[in-house]
């Protein structure tokens, strides 16, 4: 069965995601292309480290192929944010990933004008897919399509650097010179980030992890911060001005500050967007989704800027940058600037990170401290995900989400929202948080505190109340 969950179709590889499935995905695509008439479809194909990409990747190919579909296929593994830039001009761009999930899943996103497909499409592909005859499938061998000259091998991402670059102050990053640590987690980032770095004239950096892992060292290709502890170790010890750490397929980012403490996007976008609309003077508003500190709406109020909320899923954030004026936008763990990608960029996130600490001549921690200071808010924002059973799953649906049963919490409730999982707001703009993962079978809790034992706290009352005690 073929279900699209938060950021594509994936599933454990040899189980539910196999060549069957891709095949069937890839069909379905090309029957709504085929539905919609549109001329000379071209399609950029591309994969990351895991296990198989690019076999599953020339599977995929050999169905489009076989539908009148051009192909333009990425022989070296490259960032997900790169060929959703680079398929901007085509019709639809292709990654093989599963992004963030443990080294036996894999995935297929699918993105559509920079961003990726909305739910009304994804269902469409589902339907088709789930209903084809598998056999009924045509296919066209790889190497045939080489020869034919349907499939384009293709390996220059220049304009997706081009792009970057035009975004951050080559001169400034130069004269200051930060000592910069990045960590690509065995993920596909690294030979873009020295691309950047050699435009730049930037050599003042190191990067951890970067040889071709596919079970990524056994744990997941997250920059959670469990997964840092050495990196911030080794920023701090080693006098680093800033750790930057992405992802398997180099969409997500978190920075470790050279005192050695780790932020999300949560802290990374509010700081980039009170840089941005402060220094750089761009126009518009922040989106953002359900599970986000509110020192950023404070800050889009304060400068009076649209804050626009969006639910999980960057699809959601997508909608609204086509709909609004938001200029930048984000999740915990990623963030995208409407100009370059609806879609989120780690890589794009690493060097803007670095040209605002470069501007301000400060280590991030400062930045954030002089933002929390002038908006008279402090908060810290914890996550944690939890693998549950569908009879788990169930048990909690019946318990939040039809009882509607509120948890016993040491602060004042001032309102729940149910339009993404539950949101349970509290006094002085503090808030908790629980919603189902919509690719693992997991649920998230996330809090807002004061601190982070205020958070812990928070969080162990909402463990005990659904019930879960095993973190991932």
């Amino acid at each position: 069965m073929i279900k699209f969950g938060t950021s594509g179709f994936r599933g454990i590889i040899g189980e539910n995601f196999n060549k069957e499935n891709v095949q069937r995905v890839a069909y379905a695509l090309a029957m709504l292309i085929s539905k919609e008439k549109i001329e000379k479809p071209i399609i950029d194909v591309g994969y990351d480290n895991r296990f198989m990409g690019d076999f599953f990747a020339k599977w995929v190919i050999e169905v489009l192929i076989s539908y009148k579909i051009d192909v333009n296929f990425f022989e070296k593994s490259l960032p997900t944010p790169v060929i959703g830039f680079i398929s901007k001009k085509h019709t639809f761009g292709i990654v093989l990933t599963a992004s963030h999930n443990p080294y036996y899943y894999n995935g297929i996103k699918i993105i559509k004008d920079g961003g990726e497909i909305p739910d009304s499409f994804a269902q469409k592909i589902e339907k088709i897919a789930n209903a084809v005859k598998f056999s009924k499938i045509k296919t066209t061998a790889y190497e045939d399509g080489i020869s034919q000259k349907k499939i384009c091998l293709v390996n220059n991402y220049e304009d997706y650097i081009k792009s970057v670059l035009s975004y951050i102050n080559k001169k400034s990053i130069c004269d200051y010179n930060p000592k910069i640590l990045f960590n690509s987690m065995h993920g596909n980032s690294s030979m873009v980030i020295k691309e950047i770095c050699k435009k730049i004239g930037f050599k003042n950096y190191e990067i951890m992890k970067e040889s071709i892992d596919p079970y990524f060292e056994h744990g997941l290709p997250a920059p959670y911060l469990k997964n840092l502890t050495d990196q911030a170790k080794r920023v701090k010890d080693e006098k680093f001005d800033l750790g930057l750490a992405l992802d398997g397929d180099s969409d997500r980012i978190t920075c470790i500050d050279k005192s050695g403490e780790i932020y999300d996007c949560n802290y990374i976008l509010t700081a980039l967007f009170n840089y941005l609309v402060k220094e750089k003077k761009f126009e518009g508003g922040v989106v953002h989704n359900t599970a986000f500190t509110n020192l950023l709406s404070l800050v889009a109020k304060a400068n009076d800027r649209a804050d626009y909320v969006a639910k999980v899923g960057f699809k959601h954030i997508s909608e609204i940058f086509k709909n609004t004026d938001a200029f930048i936008g984000g999740e915990t763990n990623g963030i995208a600037l409407k100009n370059h990608l609806f879609s989120k960029d780690g890589v794009l996130g690493a060097f803007l990170l670095i040209d605002l600490i470069s501007y301000y001549r400060k280590n991030f921690k400062e930045i954030l401290s002089s933002i929390e200071k002038k908006y008279h808010f402090k908060g810290k924002v914890i996550e944690f995900a939890y693998p549950i059973t569908l009879k788990k799953k169930e048990e909690i649906t019946d318990l939040v989400f039809i009882k509607k049963e509120l948890p016993l919490m040491d602060r004042k409730l001032i309102s729940c929202d149910y339009s993404d999982g539950v949101k349970y707001i509290f006094e002085n703009g503090y808030w908790a948080m629980i919603r189902f993962s919509g690719n693992e079978n997991v649920v998230r809790i996330f809090v807002e505190a004061e601190n982070e034992k205020n958070c812990l706290r928070d969080i162990s009352k909402l463990e005990n109340f659904i019930n879960v005690k095993e973190r991932q």
